[in-house]
């Protein structure tokens, strides 16, 4: 039993009060009558000393000191043990992340947070709150500090399943930062603990919660997923390779099954796997497909959604690039065309507007008065332009330094035997950053211009010992590689939620991306480049890209991360020194909150008021 409300003890005073009132004598007033023989007992009474008298039976004042006691209980709110929520604000964590959709049962383990939740939000008390958090890659603040219990059930039955992981820290530092402004809270995360596994230490540091506690939701670890599916064209046909991953403590059997793009059969194998090991399936001869999909049935298996995987067959493809040099640039040429694989065309002038569109434009010397379409590499400015902003030129008596050592393009370039007599002095440029310098002046500008990916060497190679020394060709294929993003023709195996930079194909007139399920959405984007979100549902993406010359797909698999087939359950153990933390499910189930007596005290009370009123009236 639990007293909510002690500080109103002094209201039982109220019984000792009703006590005195019944061991007062009553008040009467004097009265002529014919005899009073009968009187005698009665007159003795009231002439006696003493102002009060002996407590007699009386239903009426048994009635009362009940009600009185009634009263007095529903005041101090009493309250008993029960499967609810005790604080009377309460930080509801719900962990939504791949593995919660393992099933445990009848529901997945979604679906039993969620259930656990509502039960406790229907035993919500007259004056208790909740806040829904919903714990992804991202944590959401669904309600804040509600009582509404209608509102809070339809906020939970829309929650939804996600693909993606959990950020355990973001999550609980909400959590926490609400739970500080709102004393004598206290959070509760329903999971399974798989983002605390996430980090390798099974621990989260986060800032103190006061009150703490992680239920559990799940038991199982049984699952086999398909870790890894990749396949490679080659010149017999497509190869590919399926790794099975069993995360179990048994061993894992079952069938796997491959179709092509259009949902036919093309392979079948089966597979064994040890309890806590994977086994790989090589396939061979695939017939020709944009893409392929994997898929096993295990014998048991508790998620279905890494069951099911697509893979976009690896193949390089030759990009176009153009190097547009008046006076002809025997360095540069060869150094672009052994740098990667562009057919490479060059050119004596800047050409006309809609002479066609490149990968890559290499302007050695002159700059184009627009931007074309495709990513630019401008070497030896000589005028500005509206996107370039020339200055002049300016002599060098410094050795060129290094500002951005991290950057792509200047992984293994040592450019300390470098040096330069002159380049080009450019102002500023929004987008693009200083990667080399030769005192204050810049040398080597990178970064993007109107979703076009630029480069910008400010210096004549003829200028220059660069040429000649190692650094070149490293750098020239650094900048191809980052210029030319469409020279690999799939893009990797992706993730929900994840930020993706798609290559563009120059000189589209129209795009459009159709997910999974067939709805089509428009792509606006300009230039080589398009940032895209992952969305949370899996399966296979194609880009669509209406081209002068015809129509181009490309496609774009997205899967479950690998670590949310692992779906062990797992013990969340916080780091916050003053954090009071609860058991797993079954304690922290059966000794999370309590139940107030307090209306059902309050309304017997009003029930012995009505019978001492109806005693009254009869005169007992």
């Amino acid at each position: 039993m639990q007293w909510m409300a002690l500080g109103s003890m002094w209201f039982a005073l109220i019984i000792p009060a009703i006590l005195i009132l019944y061991l007062l004598k009553r008040k009467v007033e004097d009265r002529v009558v014919p005899s009073t023989l009968l009187w005698q007992r009665t007159l003795q009474n009231w002439e006696a000393v003493r102002p009060w008298e002996k407590l007699r039976r009386n239903l009426l004042l048994f009635l009362q000191l009940l009600a009185a006691l009634l009263l007095v209980l529903a005041l101090l709110r009493p309250a008993i043990s029960t499967e609810g929520l005790a604080a009377d604000h309460t930080i509801l964590v719900i962990e939504n992340s791949g593995s919660m959709q393992a099933r445990e049962g009848e529901q997945t383990r979604l679906q039993r947070a969620v259930a656990t939740a509502a039960d406790w939000i229907g035993k919500l008390g007259s004056s208790q709150t909740v806040t829904l958090i919903e714990a992804g890659l991202e944590p959401n603040v669904l309600l804040t500090k509600s009582g509404d219990r209608q509102q809070l059930l339809h906020t939970l039955a829309q929650l939804s399943a996600s693909n993606g992981g959990t950020d355990t820290n973001a999550a609980l530092s909400l959590a926490g930062a609400i739970a500080a402004n709102e004393p004598g809270s206290s959070v509760i995360w329903l999971g399974d603990g798989d983002a605390a596994a996430e980090s390798g230490t099974g621990s989260v540091m986060t800032a103190d919660l006061g009150s703490f506690r992680f239920v559990q939701m799940g038991r199982t670890r049984e699952n086999t997923a398909i870790g890894v599916f990749v396949t490679q064209k080659e010149a017999q046909g497509v190869s590919g390779l399926v790794r099975i991953d069993n995360h179990g403590s048994q061993q894992a059997k079952g069938k796997v099954t491959v179709y092509d793009q259009e949902n036919k059969l093309v392979d079948t194998d089966s597979f064994s796997v040890e309890a806590g090991s994977s086994g790989t399936i090589v396939l061979e001869q695939l017939p020709a497909s944009p893409a392929y999909r994997a898929v096993i049935e295990p014998e048991q298996d508790a998620l279905e959604k890494d069951n099911e995987v697509w893979s976009v067959p690896a193949a390089m493809g030759r990009g176009t690039a153009a190097i547009v040099s008046p006076a002809g640039n025997r360095f540069l040429h060869q150094a672009i065309q052994t740098a990667g694989s562009l057919e490479v065309e060059s050119m004596q002038r800047v050409p006309a507007n809609g002479e066609g569109s490149r990968d890559v434009w290499i302007y050695d010397g002159v700059v184009p008065d627009k931007l074309p379409d495709g990513n630019i590499l401008v070497m030896a400015p000589e005028q500005g332009a509206g996107w370039l902003p020339y200055e002049g030129k300016r002599e060098l008596d410094q050795q060129p330094k290094v500002t951005s050592a991290d950057d792509p393009l200047l992984r293994y370039v040592d450019f300390a035997d470098v040096h330069v007599a002159k380049t080009a002095v450019l102002g500023d440029m929004p987008g693009m950053k200083t990667l080399v310098q030769a005192g204050e002046t810049d040398l080597v500008r990178a970064g993007t211009i109107d979703g076009r990916r630029v480069v910008i060497l400010g210096f004549d190679l003829h200028d220059s010992d660069f040429p000649l020394r190692p650094a070149f060709p490293i750098f020239m294929r650094n900048a191809v590689a980052w210029l030319a993003p469409t020279e690999a023709a799939p893009i990797g195996a992706l993730t929900p939620f994840e930020q993706l930079s798609v290559p563009l194909t120059p000189g589209a007139e129209k795009r459009v991306l159709t997910d999974p399920a067939g709805h089509q959405e428009p792509v606006q984007a300009t230039g080589t480049n398009w940032m895209l979100e992952v969305p949370n549902q899996t399966g296979l993406y194609r880009l669509d890209e209406e081209l002068p010359t015809g129509q181009k797909s490309r496609w774009i698999a997205v899967q479950m991360s690998e670590a949310q087939s692992d779906i062990t359950p797992k013990a969340m153990k916080l780091a916050a020194a003053n954090t009071q933390q609860g058991a797993g499910e079954t304690a922290a189930a059966k000794t999370l909150g309590s139940q107030e007596l307090m209306p059902w005290l309050a309304a017997l009370a009003l029930l012995v008021v009505f019978v001492e009123w109806r005693v009254y009236q009869r005169g007992y």
